[in-house]
């Protein structure tokens, strides 16, 4: 005899959860991108590879969005280690998305990526995080409005 009681959600529940949560906050990130100069293809400004990024996201996330609708039962779907840790990541992107103008770029992206590496648990002690969010944020900073001479937020 089979127990047919499960507790909590089912699976396919979850993934469409996800599926609808990671839409929202791509969708979401587009619309904060749209709020910065694209400039031209020739003449890039601050808004440029937000808005692209937020594209392929929203592109991206609707794909998959369609996948979970049309897969049916997802009995043996298998979640991942933790959804909440991908709804954490886009809430990151978001918030990020949302400062950027407020902050400006340095704050803005130290801040991001600090957060996302402590929400991804890869990095080992304080002193590693720091140093690797700081060390990202500062690469992309010269990249972009040294070598690449683009204006930033």
């Amino acid at each position: 005899m089979q127990k047919t009681d499960r507790s909590g959600p089912s699976p396919r529940l979850v993934q469409l959860v996800v599926a609808v949560a990671l839409f929202a906050g791509c969708s979401l990130y587009l619309y904060a991108a749209l709020g910065f100069s694209f400039g031209a293809w020739s003449n890039p400004r601050a808004g440029f590879m937000p808005t692209i990024a937020g594209c392929i996201g929203v592109a991206l996330a609707l794909g998959n969005l369609l996948r979970v609708w049309r897969a049916g039962d997802a009995a043996s779907a298998d979640l991942g280690l933790s959804p909440s840790r991908a709804l954490a990541f886009l809430a990151i992107l978001a918030g990020y998305a949302a400062l950027l103008g407020r902050l400006g770029f340095l704050p803005a992206t130290f801040g991001a990526a600090l957060a996302l590496l402590m929400v991804s648990r890869g990095m080992r002690g304080p002193v590693v995080t720091l140093s690797l969010a700081a060390v990202f944020s500062l690469g992309i900073w010269l990249l972009f409005s040294r070598a690449l001479d683009l204006p930033l937020p």
